[in-house]
């Protein structure tokens, strides 16, 4: 039977258990709708007496489906205002009267109005936070790309001056006399500028030493791989057999794989010639094979 207007016992769907994060007006809202649904009444035409109202079928006529209808009464969803006040004038009809449903139309539009005030507060309250999160992942992007600006900048320093060493180097041996390295027979002729190539190198390699031994070994592979740019086969071979004597093995392993991998094959074979005459035959197998793969 009635009380109150309401049907006594009435269907368990409508009451809905409220999450923490449903705000203040959402929940008034939600409970407003709550009491409204508890005066609509059984569908007649089922020709059951007693027939209890389903969530389904209270959805039917508002309209709206019935997953919606679980999210507005559970304040999980915010309704539009026309599914708000189709859903009183179905109770207001089942219930006898506007006065019956205990809560004026006035009262619902402004439970409305501020349930989607407090939706748009906590909506700009998550972008705010957002913002804030992205803000701070650009700040670690800039600071990190300042560092590598700093390491680009002192690797074109150590190339320009390895540029500059070179070419006093070739200035002097374009002015020596005779003296200089014999063009045969070709082993000797290669030993004797092997001599002279590894002072015009020893400088780049001492400064990559320098960087692997900071823990910066990636920067002392990059000047190593940007040597190549000025320095010729012989000249790379010099760099390798030093990093050995200096025991940089580990970069001179990369810098083996590297030149292997991206330089053409009669630079690559001419490197190797040069180690294995120079009694390093291990790491002249090693770029060759560096070159096949």
């Amino acid at each position: 039977m009635a009380r109150d207007g309401v049907i006594a016992g009435g269907p368990t769907w409508i009451d809905k258990r409220f999450r923490s994060e449903v705000g203040p007006h959402m929940r008034n809202l939600a409970e407003a709708l709550q009491q409204l649904c508890r005066h609509l009444l059984p569908d007649k035409t089922a020709g059951h007496t007693g027939t209890r109202l389903t969530q389904a079928k209270a959805a039917a006529r508002i309209p709206c489906c019935e997953s919606s209808l679980s999210r507005f009464l559970s304040g999980q969803s915010m309704p539009d205002l026309a599914i708000v006040e189709a859903l009183y004038g179905a109770a207001c009809r089942d219930a006898g009267g506007d006065h019956a449903v205990g809560v004026t139309l006035e009262t619902l539009r402004l439970l409305h109005k501020q349930a989607e005030a407090e939706r748009g507060r906590r909506g700009n309250g998550a972008l705010a936070a957002e913002v804030d999160a992205l803000t701070e992942q650009l700040r670690t992007v800039e600071s990190e790309r300042a560092a590598l600006r700093d390491e680009v900048a002192v690797l074109k320093e150590a190339v320009k001056e390895l540029k500059t060493t070179r070419a006093g180097l070739q200035a002097r041996l374009a002015a020596r006399t005779p003296s200089g390295p014999l063009p045969v027979p070709r082993r000797k002729g290669d030993r004797q500028r092997m001599r002279t190539d590894v002072s015009a190198v020893r400088g780049l390699v001492t400064q990559a030493g320098r960087l692997d031994a900071d823990g910066r070994a990636e920067a002392a592979l990059m000047l190593l791989r940007r040597s190549t740019e000025v320095l010729n086969p012989l000249e790379t071979a010099g760099v390798l057999l030093l990093l050995r004597q200096q025991q940089h093995d580990e970069l001179a392993d990369n810098l083996i794989h590297v030149y292997g991998r991206d330089q053409g094959d009669q630079d690559v074979l001419q490197v190797a010639l040069t180690l294995h005459e120079q009694g390093s035959p291990d790491d002249a197998g090693a770029i060759l094979h560096a070159a096949l793969e």
